[in-house]
This record gives structure tokens, sequence and C-alpha cells, in this order.
């Protein structure tokens, strides 16, 4: 009883400082605000924000008024708004479980409806989109695939940050596929259903086998097709490792954290004990033999507090041409307002087109 009594209050304390975090720290809504969240309903609602009950409130309205335009939308034949509104609801349930951080059925019961939402948006969507479990080294990893009916011209998988899962980040899936790629989307070990119903947690080891399972699936699942890898943060990190893979064809990296690793905030330290499987250890790449990797660009922004630039560049001057640096002088980890811009220009690269221009 006294563990179960330790879990609560930790899991209690690392919520305050989140929420602290929230109301303290300039920039902590870009992280959402770049994934789909409305200023406006930040901004409305700051009071009631401070507190666990009203940040469940605030967001669980949301999500159910969302809901209800979607079916509006949906009587009146407009799916395309429907999709959105679904997509844009799940959002909002995602930051309610985001805000639980130890994985136990209050997170997984807030996560679900979340999921709900996605499937809701699936039905909607002109793609072909569905769920798959693809087991690697006795491992299970749920993700989701997404064929446009349109041609299909290479494949992209997103490798998500740590902290993330598959349906936060789900404006990637959605411009790679309107451009035509097919894009696999995985939980990663520590990440979404991955660790909340398989319990897998993060370390190096399972990190790089899960990568090299999503690939060698890529390529035997969607046979010639070139396969691509899009990864932000610490996800931008295991892309440009998972680069070595004779199979990846070109590699997309914004804000890789080096090998002096990343300067996490308190609060974010406080959740990592719950994906990872040893916190001191970490779960990063070591950055070996970065030679092996080219075909790549990476985007960085020069205003970002979490890691150190010059480590970054050392790096980036490991790894083999073909290679490209981008910076932007306002932006900050993740390049978060950069996004749709950053993806465009992503997405002409692939495709062998210019990318000055963008």
């Amino acid at each position: 009883m006294k563990r179960v009594k330790t879990m609560d209050l930790n899991s209690d304390k690392t919520i305050q400082k989140t929420i602290l975090s929230s109301v303290l720290q300039e920039g902590f809504w870009s992280r959402w605000i770049a994934h789909g969240l409305q200023k406006d309903v930040i901004n409305n609602n700051l009071s009631n924000l401070a507190s666990l009950d009203g940040w469940i409130n605030v967001f669980q309205k949301e999500a159910k008024n969302l809901t209800l335009q979607a079916v509006k939308y949906t009587d009146n034949q407009n799916r395309a708004k429907a999709e959105q509104c679904y997509r844009l609801s799940g959002q909002y349930y995602n930051l309610i479980q985001w805000i639980l951080p130890e994985p136990n059925n209050r997170k997984m019961s807030w996560y679900n409806e979340c999921l709900e939402a996605f499937k809701k948006a699936d039905k909607q969507s002109k793609d072909d989109i569905i769920k798959y479990t693809l087991k690697v080294d006795d491992k299970e990893y749920i993700g989701r695939i997404r064929k446009p009916l349109r041609e299909q011209s290479a494949i992209v998988i997103i490798v998500n940050p740590i902290d993330s899962n598959k349906e936060e980040l789900y404006t990637y899936e959605t411009d790679f596929a309107e451009a035509g790629f097919i894009v696999l989307n995985f939980d990663g070990p520590g990440q979404g259903e991955t660790l909340l119903i398989h319990k897998h947690k993060a370390n190096k080891e399972n990190w790089s086998s899960f990568l090299s399972g999503v690939i060698k699936f890529a390529n035997k699942a969607f046979p010639g097709l070139p396969i691509n890898l899009f990864g932000t943060s610490s996800g931008g990190a295991w892309a440009i490792e998972a680069g070595k893979n004779p199979f990846v064809s070109k590699i997309v990296s914004v804000s890789p954290p080096p090998g002096a690793g990343i300067n996490l905030p308190d609060y974010f330290k406080s959740r990592m004990s719950n994906v990872l499987e040893d916190v001191d250890k970490g779960f990063l790449p070591d950055f070996k033999e970065l030679q092996l990797v080219n075909n790549i660009i990476v985007f960085h922004g020069l205003q970002d507090v979490m890691m150190d630039s010059q480590e970054l560049f050392n790096l980036y001057d490991q790894l083999s041409p073909e290679k490209r640096l981008i910076t932007y002088e306002d932006e900050g980890h993740c390049c978060n307002f950069k996004l749709p811009e950053l993806r465009q220009r992503s997405i002409n690269w692939l495709k062998g087109e210019n990318i000055n221009g963008v």
C-alpha cells in the first residue's frame, strides 16, 4: 500500500510541476498550438487551466463541442470538415491523457477517447487508413498506415519524440499523405498505445530494434518504393541513427539532440521515469559512425534553449554528403511555428524538387 501512495504522490507532484510550467513558462503551449490546439481556448481559460480539474474540464468541453460539430458536418456530407473536427477533438483528449504521467487505467481511459475520435476521423478521410500491430523481437508496436488514393511516390516513416504519440503529430501524417506519400506512424517504446497496452518502456536497444523493424516492414509491404524518415527532437536523433539502414533513401531531422543530450525542463524530467527503462541511462543513440549517414536535411532553430547549437553543428559535420543544414533565426526547439513550411520544404526535397523558394 505504501508503494501505491508513493507513486500517487510522485504523480501528483509531476502534474503540479507541469501545470505550473504551463502558467509560468513562455512557449509552453507552442508545441500544442503547432499541432492544432486553438490559441483562443488557452487564452480564454488561463485561470481554469491552473488546476488538474480545470485542465480536464476545459479540454473535455472543447473536445465534446468539436465532436458535435463533426456530427453536423457528417450529416451535411462535408467529410473533410468532419475529419478535421474529429482529429482536433482527439487532440484535446490527448492533452488530458498527456497531463497524467503514470501509465495507468485513468490515463488509458482518456487516451481511449482520443483513439475513438481518431477512429471516427479515419472513417471520414479520403485516404485508406488502417491500425496495424507490428511484432519486432517478441514485442508489439501499434501504429497507423495511411495510403493516399492518389499515385503513391514513396514512403515516409514518422519518428515521434519520446513524450509524444502518433495521434499528437497528425498534421505531419496529413501533409505527407496529401503529397502522395504512404505514411507509417507507429508508437515506439515508451509511447502511446505501445506503452499503455503492451507496457514497453524505452531504452537504446529496443528503440534501435523498433526502427529497424519498421523499416524492414515498410520495405516488405511496399516493395520498390523509396523509404524516407522524418523525425523531430529525440525522434530526429533516432532518424539520423536509423538512417544508416541500407533500405533508407532520405532523412529529415528536426532539432535532433546531439551527443551532449538535451536540457529538459524540470516537469519533463519527472515524466521520464514513466516512459524510460532507466532514466540515468536514457535512450538516445550514441551517434557512432555518422559518416554512414547521408542524403539528409537537418533543421534547427537558433533560439533552441534545450540543446547546444555548437554540439549540433559538430554532429552535422560528421554526416556525409549529400547533406544540408537549414536554420531559423527566431525559432526554438522543433521549430514549432515554421513546421508547415518545414514540412513543405521536406516534401519538395523528398520528391527531388527545389526547396530554396519555400
